[in-house]
């Protein structure tokens, strides 16, 4: 007698364009009966986002939820949390993929706010408020960037307090806010800090998996945690110019969704890029 597979729900963040919308697409496909979370800023781009994807998957519509999320907000992610918590009940997996960057070379202290606004602290605060709310051996998949390696720091101190294996919250907590300072007093470059305020970003965010993944309670409830990156794909914040297609883009996200539901001790807050483990 077939065991009937219990369908999975899957948030994911931005997911009505870029590699959102193809991470979405990817696991649509899947045999495995997924349902989806889209938080997205527009309902009505939600919306049409899932209109388009039913020429390819007839059902997806049936099998989705459209719910207003903007991660940069406080109030948003609190509504979008309290929804989960009275109406909607508990889910399988998150997937951090909403991000922002600012086009050219922007770069100020406004620039950096904007950006960790986001990129780094908007996507703990949402990953914080949805963790109750994510079932036991579930998943935390945060799409981040090869952007964000240790080679755009140059000051070996620096790089070596971030690359602890024991880092903390607050150490990154810190550094974000000593980046912010330092680029506002123009004494970043002598700190060792990059003029890249997407980059830096995306680095801490990169390590906020690793801390998430030493979490005593996280770990207790076998719930993964992974960071990954999709590549340079083209998209409406990284250009017309990047050689991957949203579905490549979309490979290495959908993996980790994929992966079998328990921590794999080699794995777990590890940062991934083209589906395999690799060092920032």
């Amino acid at each position: 007698m077939q065991t009937v597979q219990k369908a999975k729900t899957i948030i994911i963040t931005g997911a009505n364009k870029g590699v959102g919308y193809g991470i979405l697409e990817n696991l649509a496909q899947k045999p495995t009966p997924y349902r989806f979370i889209l938080g997205v800023r527009s309902i009505e781009n939600g919306k049409n986002a899932l209109k388009q994807l039913s020429k390819l998957v007839p059902d997806i519509e049936e099998r989705s939820i459209v719910r207003e999320l903007d991660i940069s907000n406080s109030d948003s992610i609190k509504a979008f949390t309290n929804w989960l918590e009275k109406e909607h009940g508990p889910v399988d997996a998150l997937v951090n993929n909403a991000g922002m960057a600012f086009k050219g070379d922007a770069f100020d202290d406004e620039v950096v706010r904007i950006t960790f606004k986001t990129n780094f602290y908007g996507t703990i605060e949402l990953t914080e408020a949805v963790l109750p709310h994510i079932n036991n051996n579930g998943k935390v998949v945060t799409v981040g960037s090869s952007a964000g390696k240790f080679k755009i720091l140059k000051n070996e101190d620096l790089k070596n307090k971030l690359d602890d294996p024991e880092i903390t919250k607050d150490t990154l907590l810190k550094v974000a806010e000593e980046f912010y300072n330092t680029v506002k007093d123009g004494t970043f470059e002598k700190l060792g800090y990059p003029k890249q305020s997407y980059a830096m970003s995306k680095l801490l965010i990169n390590l906020y998996a690793r801390v998430l993944g030493k979490d005593p309670e996280v770990v207790k409830r076998n719930i993964q945690v992974y960071a990954c990156c999709p590549g340079w794909v083209k998209t409406d914040m990284a250009g017309d110019k990047a050689p991957r297609t949203i579905q490549e883009g979309s490979v290495c996200p959908s993996f980790l969704v994929e992966l079998p539901w328990e921590i794999k001790k080699d794995y777990q807050g590890k940062f991934f890029y083209d589906c395999v483990v690799t060092s920032l």
